[in-house]
């Protein structure tokens, strides 16, 4: 029996339930509000067990599934089969009996109108379970595509969402913006808001209020407030975009901006927690607040400005959440900020140590531990390095007292990543987040073909991790050779391909063929529901070769027109991918990127 994320306790037993048209999916008194979930199980009912059952609420019979609960908060819940009833209970609270119906679900896909006799209690291992999406740095995601990321993490049991915002909402009167990204709306984000609640998710409001400003400092109207002095007049390029702006602190107006868009984004969601964001303040001090930072140091001036941040956040009766690069490194300027602070720990290396987590524990932060599915700057996510980033985090989080995790997302330069490539990360970070189980890469991925893509053979998401190192000339190396070219590139990011070992192009080519092949194979065990996914990751096989080889041919200086129209056709069906899920937001940075290349291709 495959569940995830896996339950605390488990036994099974030699009875089995046999569901009939005459069973009834039944909510006790207390559990009447929680249709929704009966709703899912219905569905689910109809999908893989043949049969559509009603829902009742009051006094159930045997033979019925019944939904019950107390009133309350609580996560916690039981699951037992036996030959008679099949029972979800949640004590400590409807929380409790939404997940447990998450996990009978689980067990409807793999058994059908006959499940196994079993009993279950389970409660999760981390509090708070979030996983924190990009929707700024190259797509804007559709709602109806977030209403399906909502859906695939409530059902491995994960409660928090958080959308990663630097110029991407549509603030009623910062006009310049709106062009820069195609915002989200308020109505969609309220709507996002109450499709989540529903789901036990919490949509956490997370906004840049001091680094990565780069769209809004580069305005006319507010480039004074930027710490670089030539803002306003760079080109918004996918580096520098990473790299700058940083708000000039020292200037009177800087915080009054932002506490202008902090309150009026916070009011679209019902969370009483805020992420301020505040981290990658790359650029702090290093132009027009020189002289102030000067005065009180870098790790005071800094904490300063993120003390005022959070005591907005904590008037307005909210939970201030920010990222912990800096504070890590000034541990003592903890007690500067309003108590009940939260601080991100993130750590996106395969071999991430414990450092950061013990000393933020030692200074007595209250943390979440923040790996990641390590999919930015590349095609297709590296799966085996996610699962070990996600898994030490896990571990250090609870060695150390974290009270949650925060499983990220981002969409580096351009986003070239398509999204529904993190499901994988996402569920090993669901299953770690609530489970203390240890499960293998090789059996998560197994467990993770067969639940999420309904893969009989088990074998797709250990053939998509077989990628990872095949993309030889990475996106971040296209992306900085064009910037060199073009002469944009920042301080020590030059001709980054002439370093570049591109000899085994050819070799790494045929091995992403081969996994293709196999890719197209293994639909035949997928079903017809999931089995759409295959289309979107040959395209991705496509783009690593395609790009390895636009990458060697550049480096040699070798002129290939008909890789030109390779690459121009892989194109074309990318960006047909790309609105599948993503409103056309900034697609076009990299329909420029494959045209600049393929230009080059012909004239090299």
């Amino acid at each position: 029996m495959i569940l995830l994320p896996r339950p605390k306790e488990m036994q099974t037993t030699q009875e089995s339930f046999r569901l009939t048209p005459e069973t009834r999916i039944v909510l006790t008194p207390d559990a009447r509000l929680e249709t929704l979930c009966a709703k899912q199980l219905q569905s689910d009912l109809t999908r893989f067990a043949g049969l559509t059952l009603p829902i009742l609420c009051g006094v159930p019979r045997e033979g019925d599934i019944v939904l019950a609960a107390n009133p309350g908060s609580g996560e916690g819940y039981s699951l037992t089969i036996t030959h008679c009833s099949v029972q979800v209970k949640a004590p400590g609270g409807t929380p409790g009996l939404f997940y447990g119906v998450q996990t009978l679900r689980q067990i409807i896909r793999q058994s059908g109108a006959v499940l196994p006799g079993l009993c279950i209690t389970d409660k999760p291992v981390f509090p708070h379970r979030g996983f924190y999406h990009d929707a700024t740095r190259g797509r804007t995601p559709t709602l109806s595509w977030l209403r399906q990321l909502v859906d695939e993490a409530c059902f491995y049991k994960l409660n928090q969402l958080q959308l990663y915002v630097e110029h991407t909402y549509l603030f009623r009167d910062l006009t310049e913006l709106w062009g820069a990204g195609e915002p989200l709306t308020a109505e969609e984000i309220m709507e996002l808001d109450d499709y989540c609640a529903q789901r036990h998710i919490e949509l956490v409001p997370s906004l840049s209020s001091f680094g990565h400003l780069f769209e809004l400092l580069n305005t006319k109207s507010w480039c004074h407030l930027c710490e670089l002095p030539q803002a306003g007049t760079m080109d918004s390029t996918m580096p520098y975009r990473m790299a700058h702006h940083t708000l000039n602190i020292s200037d009177p107006d800087a915080l009054p901006l932002v506490e202008s868009m902090l309150r009026e984004y916070m009011h679209l969601f019902r969370c009483r927690r805020f992420n301020i964001c505040a981290d990658e303040t790359f650029d702090l001090g290093r132009g027009r607040g020189k002289q102030a930072m000067e005065a009180v140091g870098e790790g005071a001036y800094y904490i300063g400005f993120v003390e005022e941040l959070c005591r907005i956040i904590s008037e307005s009766g909210r939970q201030p959440m920010f990222w912990g690069d800096i504070l890590v490194m000034h541990p003592e300027a903890l007690e500067r900020l309003p108590q009940g602070s939260v601080c991100l720990n993130w750590g996106y290396s395969p071999q991430v140590t414990e450092d950061a987590t013990r000393a933020l524990a030692d200074a007595g932060a209250q943390q979440y531990v923040c790996p990641g599915v390590s999919g930015w700057n590349r095609i297709m996510n590296r799966i085996p390095d996610s699962y070990q980033n996600i898994a030490r985090m896990a571990a250090y989080g609870r060695k150390y007292g974290a009270v949650g995790l925060l499983n990220t997302d981002w969409g580096d330069y351009g986003h070239i990543n398509d999204p529904r490539f993190s499901l994988p990360g996402m569920i090993i970070g669901a299953h770690y987040s609530w489970s203390d189980q240890e499960l293998p890469p090789d059996r998560m991925y197994e467990e993770i073909s067969r639940m999420a893509y309904l893969d009989r053979s088990g074998q797709v998401v250990g053939l998509l991790a077989q990628l990872q190192g095949l993309d030889i000339c990475s996106w971040w190396h296209l992306v900085q050779y064009r910037e060199h070219v073009l002469g944009r590139a920042d301080e020590g990011h030059g001709d980054v391909l002439a370093g570049l070992d591109l000899s085994h192009v050819e070799e790494a080519n045929r091995k992403v063929d081969t996994i293709a092949a196999a890719l197209t194979d293994s639909v035949r065990h997928m079903d017809p529901t999931t089995a759409g996914i295959l289309h979107c990751w040959l395209n991705a096989c496509e783009g690593i070769m395609v790009w390895n080889l636009v990458g060697a041919a550049v480096q040699s200086g070798r002129q290939d027109a008909g890789l030109a129209q390779r690459l121009e056709r892989w194109l074309r069906q990318y960006e047909q991918q790309w609105l599948r899920v993503s409103k056309p937001s900034e697609l076009w940075r990299i329909r420029e990127m494959a045209r600049w290349y393929a230009a080059l291709l012909r004239t090299v």
